[in-house]
C-alpha cells in the first residue's frame, strides 16, 4: 500500500485548512496499534509506504491538479502492484487522481463515493473546485454516470437542480436516511453487486463530512445526520476486502477547526479499516491455488 498526501485546499468553496490533513495524519499514525481485535488480525506483514506529499503550486489551482493526475498516472505505471491511497486535501483532488488512474490502466472504472454532497457543481462558476469532482469525472468521460454510486446525502445540503443532473446521468443516489433505515451492510451490498458486473475496477473516495457532525467538528462543512463512524468503518473494511477496489482517498479534514484530532482520528480509522480488509483480500489471493495452464 503506498500513502500519497496532496496537501490542496485552494480549491474549496469554503474555507478549509485540509492541505493540513496529510501531516496531522502522519503524526497522528503513530498512535495506534497494528492489531485488529474485531477481526484478530494483526497487519503488521502488510508493507504500507509513506511516497510523501505530491508538490503543490502556491497559487496555481490548475498547475495542482496536473500534479495530482500526473502523481497518480506515474505510481500507478511504475508501481502496478502497490495498492493507492491519497490522503487529501479538499475533494476537488479526486478527480485528478482519478484521472491519472484511468489514463494509465485504461480500464472501465466505477466508483463509490461517501459523501454529504452531491459534488457535481457547474464548473463554469468558478472552476473545478471541492463542489465539482463527480461532475467533471462524468464531462470529461473519465468515469461514466452510471458507474456512480454516492452514500450519505445529507438533506438541506444539496439543491434539487443538482439531484436532477445526477439523476439524468444515472448515478445512484442513497441518502443518509437511506442507510439509517436500510442499514451500510444492505446497501454496500446492493452498490457491489450493481458495479461488480458493470466495470473492471473501482476507485472509494470518502469525504469525512460524510459523518455526523457531533464525530466529526473539524470538516468544513459540518452537519446534523450524517452517517455514524461505524458506518464508514464497516464499508472501508468491506470495500478494502473486495478485489475489484484498486484505490482510495480521503478527503476534506480540517485540523485547524478539529479538536483533540477527532476528526483525524475518524479519518486514520477509516484508513486502518480499510487496510484491515485488503490484508484479509491478501490473504485470500495467498491461499489461493495455482491455476493450471
Amino acid at each position: 500500500m503506498a500513502l500519497i498526501g496532496a496537501p490542496l485546499s485552494k480549491s474549496s468553496i469554503s474555507f478549509s485548512g485540509a492541505h493540513l490533513h496529510p501531516s496531522s495524519f502522519r503524526q497522528l499514525f503513530p498512535s495506534f496499534t497494528t492489531y485488529d481485535m474485531d477481526e484478530d488480525l494483526d497487519l503488521q506483514p502488510l508493507r504500507v509506504r509513506d511516497l510523501g506529499d505530491v508538490v503543490m503550486h502556491v497559487t496555481d489551482i490548475v498547475q495542482c491538479h496536473r500534479h495530482i493526475e500526473q502523481a497518480f498516472a506515474e505510481v500507478t505505471r511504475r508501481l502496478p502492484s502497490v495498492f493507492p491511497c491519497l490522503v487529501g486535501g479538499d475533494h476537488s483532488i479526486t478527480f485528478p487522481a482519478l484521472t491519472g488512474l484511468s489514463r494509465s490502466l485504461g480500464k472501465r472504472i466505477g466508483v463509490i463515493q461517501f459523501d454529504a454532497h452531491l459534488d457535481v457543481r457547474d464548473t463554469q462558476y468558478g472552476g473545478r473546485s471541492n463542489g465539482t469532482p463527480i461532475r467533471s469525472l462524468v464531462e470529461e468521460a473519465v468515469v461514466r454516470g452510471e458507474d456512480i454510486v454516492t452514500i450519505g446525502l445529507r438533506s438541506f445540503a444539496n439543491s434539487r437542480e443538482y439531484r436532477k443532473y445526477a439523476e439524468r446521468q444515472g448515478i445512484t443516489l442513497y441518502t443518509s436516511r437511506h442507510v439509517h433505515r436500510q442499514g451500510m451492510d444492505d446497501i454496500l451490498h446492493q452498490a457491489i453487486s450493481y458495479l461488480g458486473s458493470k466495470v473492471d475496477a473501482v476507485y472509494v473516495t470518502f469525504d469525512i463530512d460524510v459523518l455526523d457532525q457531533s464525530d466529526v467538528p473539524g470538516v468544513p462543512a459540518i452537519g446534523p445526520g450524517g452517517l455514524s463512524p461505524y458506518d464508514l468503518f464497516d464499508a472501508a473494511r468491506r470495500l478494502g476486502e473486495w478485489d475489484k477496489t484498486l484505490a482510495m482517498d480521503m478527503v476534506c479534514v480540517d485540523p485547524s477547526k478539529d479538536t483533540r484530532d477527532r476528526t483525524s482520528r475518524v479519518s486514520l480509522h477509516v484508513f486502518l479499516h480499510f487496510m484491515a480488509g485488503l490484508y484479509k483480500r491478501k490473504q485470500g489471493e495467498s491461499h489461493r491455488p495455482a491455476r493450471r495452464e
